[in-house]
């Protein structure tokens, strides 16, 4: 029976894989450009300049988008195994949606007026910050893996472990986050404070994503069923 680890071995699959790999990076491009755009928002207090980095961010989803479907559209010719192409859709999915994510913030925090910003407090802004680097450190790790994956495969686990421990420090510093703006006054619409919540949620959703694929792909070497 036919798996996706097999089909990562062979010398046809390599147009695959490069395109794999390809979107693996955009996707962490894609993270990276959001931490600029948060760094230029919040640390330098520019608005209008933050904003053509997220737009950035937006773009490089749009590009990753592309590259899935040429990888799914690739996968689909010739007689596969239904099980190999299962197997790579979801990879793909799952990698899809680190950027979805990423771009979900993007496009939300440029709509909050920069009081919020303004009355937030220092230990706020800092925990935010925190979150996105550390985010950045998985998403980091999360293309050492997929590049792992289709080559060695002799890092895998290590790589996986670290995305893991880092989400949990993502999640640790959004319980503080959490704390520290209810410990805040502010005096924005209501809705204002509706749209930062969600964002933060998003935010953290975009570790929850990384540490998704990083399970999944440890689910594909260590499945009776596809090894």
């Amino acid at each position: 029976m036919g798996s996706l680890i097999e089909f990562l071995k062979r010398e046809t699959a390599l147009n695959v894989l490069e395109k794999t790999i390809k979107h693996a990076q955009i996707v962490q491009n894609c993270v990276k450009e959001l931490e600029v755009g948060l760094k230029v928002l919040l640390k330098e207090e520019n608005l209008e300049k933050s904003r053509k980095n997220f737009l950035k961010v937006d773009l490089l989803e749009d590009e990753a988008d592309k590259v899935r479907r040429e990888v799914l559209k690739d996968v689909s010719k010739g007689e596969l195994n239904p099980s190999i192409r299962l197997n790579l859709s979801h990879l793909i999915k799952r990698l899809d949606d680190v950027a979805n994510c990423s771009t979900g913030v993007a496009r939300r925090v440029t709509t909050i007026p920069t009081r919020f910003w303004d009355q937030s407090s220092e230990e706020s802004i800092k925990l935010i910050l925190e979150i996105i680097e550390i985010t950045v450190k998985a998403v980091e790790y999360l293309d050492k893996l997929v590049i792992d994956l289709v080559g060695e495969r002799t890092k895998v686990k290590d790589y996986a472990s670290m995305v893991n421990q880092l989400e949990h420090d993502v999640d640790l510093l959004n319980i503080k986050l959490r704390e520290s703006l209810q410990e805040t006054k502010y005096d924005v619409n209501f809705f204002t404070i509706f749209t930062v919540g969600n964002i933060f949620d998003i935010l953290e959703a975009i570790s929850d994503s990384i540490e998704g694929v990083a399970d999944y792909i440890i689910v594909l070497l260590t499945s009776s069923r596809v090894l």
